[in-house]
C-alpha cells in the first residue's frame, strides 16, 4: 500500500474511534463509559499503528489493559486499588523505552502523550463519573497537543478535540441543565 492509502486508513479508523469516545461521555454510568472508552482505544491503537506512531500505540495498548482492568473492578461495584494506577503509569513509561529499543525514533512530543496516559491511569479509577468527566479535560488537552505537534493523522487530533467538546457538552447537559431542573422541581 502507498502512503496516501495508509494515511486514509489511519484517518478512517481514528474517525470511528472519535465516535466511540464521544458517545462515552453521554453514557450516564461508569461501566458504559469504560466500555465505549475501551472500544475507542482499540481503534486509536490501530490508527497509531498505521501512522507509525509506535510510542503512542504502545502507550494506548497499556491504556486498553488499564481500562479493561478498571472496567472489571467497576463491574463488581469496587474501586480499583491505587497500586494499579502506579503499575499502569510505570508500564506506560516503560513502553516509551521499549519502543526506543525496537528502533522507533521517539519524537520530542511523546512526553505529552506519556503524561496524558499516566493521568488517565489515575482518573479512570475514580468511581464518580462526574469527577471523571471534569478530570478528563486536562489529559484530553495534552492528547490534542500531542497529536497536532507529532503530525498524527488529522482525525486523531480531531478525535480528541471532539472528545473534549463532547465532554464539555455532557458536563453542561448533565450537571448544569439537568441538575438545575431537578433542583428546581424539588
Amino acid at each position: 500500500m502507498d502512503d496516501v492509502t495508509i494515511k486514509l486508513i489511519a484517518d478512517i479508523i481514528s474517525f470511528v474511534a472519535m465516535g466511540l469516545v464521544a458517545v462515552s461521555y453521554f453514557v450516564r454510568n461508569k461501566i458504559g463509559y469504560l466500555l465505549f472508552q475501551s472500544l475507542g482505544i482499540v481503534f486509536l491503537i490501530l490508527s497509531y499503528l498505521f501512522s507509525g506512531l509506535y510510542v503512542a500505540m504502545l502507550g494506548l495498548s497499556v491504556g486498553l489493559i488499564r481500562t479493561i482492568t478498571f472496567f472489571l473492578y467497576e463491574n463488581k461495584g469496587k474501586k480499583a486499588p491505587i497500586v494499579w494506577s502506579f503499575i499502569f503509569s510505570a508500564m506506560t513509561v516503560c513502553s516509551y523505552f521499549f519502543a526506543k529499543v525496537l528502533g522507533t525514533v521517539p519524537n520530542q512530543f511523546d512526553v505529552l502523550n506519556i503524561i496524558a496516559l499516566c493521568m488517565y491511569a489515575f482518573i479512570f479509577r475514580i468511581r464518580d463519573i462526574r469527577v471523571v468527566k471534569f478530570c478528563m479535560l486536562v489529559p484530553t488537552i495534552l492528547s490534542i497537543l500531542y497529536n497536532i505537534l507529532s503530525h498524527a493523522p488529522i482525525f486523531n487530533a480531531v478525535s480528541y478535540s471532539i472528545e473534549f467538546i463532547a465532554n464539555i457538552a455532557s458536563i453542561i447537559m448533565y450537571y448544569a441543565i439537568i441538575d438545575r431542573k431537578r433542583r428546581t422541581k424539588r
